[in-house]
């Protein structure tokens, strides 16, 4: 399949990733926030599908980046909706290894819903390895909690319904993609990961079937390394 765009280490397809990922060679870590089926205007998605169809669409892109990284990593994030029932989303031999964490500083009262302010979100690591591999970081970011400031002035929102802040992708890379190695992202949207993933010395293959979102992370992509 040829690539919607290809520089500098940083390669995007426009299609579904059911179809996109058997066609491509070995990866080291696959970093991803798939849709939590809650109904957000993705466009030509539908996040509103039926249980049992959105079950079946994650788990078999779980299963088709699994086969890439081998006894590499998945790490993803699933939503509070989904997280219970995430361990199902993954291929057989595959195992939770840890949760992450990363929460937002916002005002509580816009976050209320059925009970007290949702203020946090998980991530899970996943892998078959029996030792799976990860950077040692004795710093701040490599504990398995991060903090960041306000998402509301984020300018990536104008472009896509959740875009995640660019500071968790970035620790994410940093945390669980080898120096050099490739990151794999099938849920690209805005192209966050792939542009934290440029910024600190990774390849990385983005995948997302609606091509407005392909564009965005095009244009990003094509920026220079920013300074961290």
């Amino acid at each position: 399949m040829k690539p919607y765009y290809e520089a500098d280490g940083i390669t995007i397809y426009h299609g579904d990733s059911r179809e996109v990922l058997p066609t491509l060679a070995q990866a080291d870590v696959v970093i991803t926030d798939p849709p939590y089926n809650v109904g957000k205007p993705y466009g030509t998605y539908s996040d509103s599908m039926e249980p049992l169809a959105y079950f079946d669409l994650v788990r078999e892109v779980m299963s088709g980046a699994s086969r890439l990284v081998g006894d590499g990593g998945i790490v993803f994030t699933p939503g509070t909706v989904n997280v219970m029932a995430c361990q199902e989303w993954l291929p057989e031999q595959w195992r939770v290894v840890r949760m992450l964490g990363w929460h937002r500083k916002e005002y509580a009262g816009d976050r209320w819903t059925s009970g007290p302010a949702m203020c946090w979100e998980p991530i899970i690591w996943a892998s078959r390895a029996a030792v799976p591999y990860y950077n040692r970081d004795f710093g701040a970011y490599g504990r398995d909690f991060l903090v960041v400031n306000s998402v509301k002035e984020d300018p990536h929102r104008k472009l896509h319904p959740c875009p995640k802040p660019y500071k968790v992708m970035a620790w994410l890379v940093g945390l669980f993609a080898p120096q050099s190695g490739t990151v794999v992202d099938p849920f690209m949207g805005s192209g966050t990961t792939l542009r934290a993933a440029k910024d600190l010395g990774r390849r990385a293959i983005g995948i997302d079937v609606d091509e407005r979102y392909c564009e965005v992370a095009a244009e990003r992509s094509g920026q220079g390394v920013l300074a961290l």
